[in-house]
């Protein structure tokens, strides 16, 4: 697991890489983190609807407001957590995108692509540096 924050972190959950609903997300904890799991959103060809991110983002937010941490997982632990936990920390801590920068000061294998960038600069109306 890495640690974004004190109550924010990512990890990975391994196979499948995709699951085919939410019912099939994994639920539970790692550790005291509560379990976000995004394997139901595409991993690299196209990204994932402005309404699936804004969902997952809900998701993120709604624990934090009720002061659980929370660790977004996806197969590898490498893109889409990432990009998740950086909507998040726009989002819900009102970073700009500089939070990217603290995503991959922590999280080595952060590895966001460009599809998910591009969604997420549309999606908040702002510029990628």
């Amino acid at each position: 697991m890495y640690k974004i924050l004190e109550n924010l972190a990512t990890d990975s959950l391994g196979e499948p890489s995709e699951l085919s609903g939410y019912l099939n997300c994994e639920i539970g904890l790692i550790d005291d983190f509560r379990i976000i799991d995004v394997r139901v959103l595409p991993e690299f060809d196209a990204p994932s609807s402005p309404s699936e991110y804004k969902f997952n983002i809900m998701r993120v937010t709604s624990y934090l407001e009720l002061r659980e941490k929370v660790v977004v997982c996806c197969s590898h632990g490498m893109n889409r957590n990432n990009a998740i936990v950086l909507d998040a920390l726009v989002q819900y801590f009102k970073m700009d995108f500089k939070a990217w920068e603290l995503i991959q000061s922590r999280v080595p294998i952060c590895t966001i692509v460009y599809t998910n960038i591009v969604a997420l600069t549309k999606l908040f109306k702002v510029k990628f540096p």
